[in-house]
């Protein structure tokens, strides 16, 4: 199978000013892509994702991730599942609210995070 440098064959050239070509650099840098590579997206029509969305979306994943490893270890708690003493709490009803809460909070992350990659 070919490289995918190797199918990239024909040289396409274009004249820049000084301040342009640092503006290209400067903008391909920003989203973690080549010159080459940002001049391909744009031209035949992707836009390229930042690094700072990327990172975010990937941060946004984590924290939904730990949100329901939260909510499964309450829920196992409520259902009994564990063999250890659960620690004194005021109510059950409590323990519940907070469950309610930890899923608002990973749909939250779900919808931040479809938005980030709808505006790009």
């Amino acid at each position: 199978m070919a490289s995918e440098s190797r199918k990239k064959t024909k040289l396409i050239q274009v004249r820049a000013t000084p301040d342009e070509k640092v503006v290209l650099k400067d903008r391909a840098l920003e989203f973690g892509v080549s010159v080459g590579e940002l001049c391909r997206q744009a031209i035949f029509g992707s836009k390229p994702k930042s690094l700072a969305d990327q990172n975010a979306i990937q941060e946004l994943a984590t924290l939904r991730a730990d949100l329901g490893r939260l909510g499964g270890l309450l829920k196992g708690w409520l259902a009994g599942s564990f063999q250890q003493q659960p620690p004194a709490i005021k109510t059950r009803d409590d323990v519940v609210k907070l469950l309610r809460q930890i899923e608002e909070s990973q749909k939250s992350v779900v919808e931040v995070a479809q938005r980030i990659g709808k505006s790009k």
